[in-house]
């Protein structure tokens, strides 16, 4: 597989997004309670871990090999957690588990995946032919600078709002 990504890119993504659990760790001072605290941690770094080995080695298992040259055009693996429908489903199920699940581990995780994403939007914002690749290969969309510029400015706003979510339910 050709990545899209170096590993300067790639390292960027995974620190910020332990930025972000630090940043909640400090914020809600995780520390009192050891149990929610460890379970937050392992569930967001869980959320971190699947995106980056799904995008690194887990797409192996489920990609349908029909032309053994796609490999190796420029064209990318089509990754299960990087599809239109996983992205279209994924702010309702991301403002279900924070609202009415309880679950910390689900929380977190959710919490986790969403920044990542956001991260990966951001870095492929200016090479929008790949962002479509990526991120809308399944749709019938044109695609331009200005849409996908679009598109990460609301990713983000939609980030701050399931921030939003979450420090008013704990």
């Amino acid at each position: 597989m050709t990545n899209i990504f170096s590993k300067k890119q790639l390292t960027l993504k995974v620190i910020f997004s332990f930025l972000l659990l630090f940043f909640l760790i400090v914020f809600f001072e995780a520390w009192r309670n050891w149990w929610s605290f460890l379970t937050f941690a392992l569930a967001y770094t869980l959320g971190i871990a699947l995106l980056f080995f799904d995008e690194q080695f887990l797409y192996k298992n489920y990609i349908e090999k029909i032309d053994l040259s796609i490999e190796d055009s420029s064209h990318f693996p089509m990754l299960a957690t990087r599809n239109f429908l996983f992205l279209l489903a994924l702010p309702f199920l991301s403002i279900f588990v924070l609202t009415s699940s309880g679950s910390v581990f689900g929380i977190a995780l959710i919490l986790a995946i969403n920044f990542y994403l956001l991260i990966e939007m951001w870095q492929l914002k200016n090479e929008f032919l790949l962002f479509k690749d990526r991120f809308l290969a399944m749709s019938k969309i044109q695609i331009t600078a200005k849409l996908v510029n679009q598109i990460c400015w609301s990713a983000l706003a939609y980030f701050i709002f399931i921030l939003l979510i979450f420090l008013k339910f704990f």
